[in-house]
């Protein structure tokens, strides 16, 4: 059932993948609300998958991007507004990829160069996107941004590696630059963290169909 809860609001959608992506049942939700948005997401990753049928469903245009490019987020931003005719009410940052994790790495044992690079497509990425609508003024007020995060950047999950670490980034700069953003803009910048979830990542961590199979065991409802 909708409710048409977000008639008339557009955005940016990153890391729509396929149908098994976080990404892409907000896109589908969001399209369900009323909302209009531009989907993006890394030209290799778009080979990848299918986002073309997400575009066809939500009505929705398609900018390559990659959120480590600076070059490239301009021009996205610069894009977006043009194609839904204004500012942006809300971005959806679905982002995170290491290296490491899809070796085998171990933590104690981490490639750096794909560390580095874990942080810049998993993190920082986050920073360059906050940074490019704050400079082209791209959000309105009370505008929001939100990035998905895990528990791993609190708790110790030792199979999601050098992931956890950048999460803890991502929370980090989501803090900091929400603050900036907000006294500036009055534009809202936050994490959230799903529940167990069956993803196209998720499913590249050690142990972790082990832990969806037995989640139960970790849900404790309390009355």
């Amino acid at each position: 059932m909708s409710y048409q809860l977000l008639k008339g609001k557009k955005g940016i959608i990153f890391g729509a993948l396929n149908d098994q992506s976080i990404a892409w049942k907000v896109a589908e939700r969001a399209h369900e609300e009323g909302a209009e948005f531009v989907l993006t997401n890394a030209p290799i990753a778009m080979r990848m998958g299918e986002i073309n049928g997400l575009a066809e469903k939500t009505g929705s245009k398609i900018i390559p991007a990659d959120a480590t490019n600076i070059e490239d987020l301009e021009n996205l931003v610069t894009q977006s507004m043009e194609i839904l005719g204004g500012k942006i009410d809300f971005v959806l940052h679905s982002i995170g990829m290491s290296p490491n994790v899809r070796k085998g790495k171990h933590y104690t044992a981490n490639n750096y160069p794909y560390y580095q690079q874990t942080m810049d497509v998993s993190a920082m990425s986050l920073h360059k996107t906050l940074a490019t609508l704050y400079k082209h003024d791209a959000m309105n007020e009370w505008g929001s941004v939100v990035a998905l995060t895990y528990i791993a950047a609190q708790r110790i999950f030792p199979d999601y590696n050098d992931m956890a670490d950048a999460k803890s980034l991502l929370e980090s700069i989501a803090r900091s630059f929400g603050y900036h953003y907000g006294i500036a803009k009055k534009v809202r910048v936050n994490t959230i963290s799903q529940s167990p979830t069956v993803t196209t990542a998720g499913q590249g961590i050690k142990g972790f169909s082990v832990f969806i199979n037995n989640r139960s065991r970790y849900i404790h409802v309390v009355f």
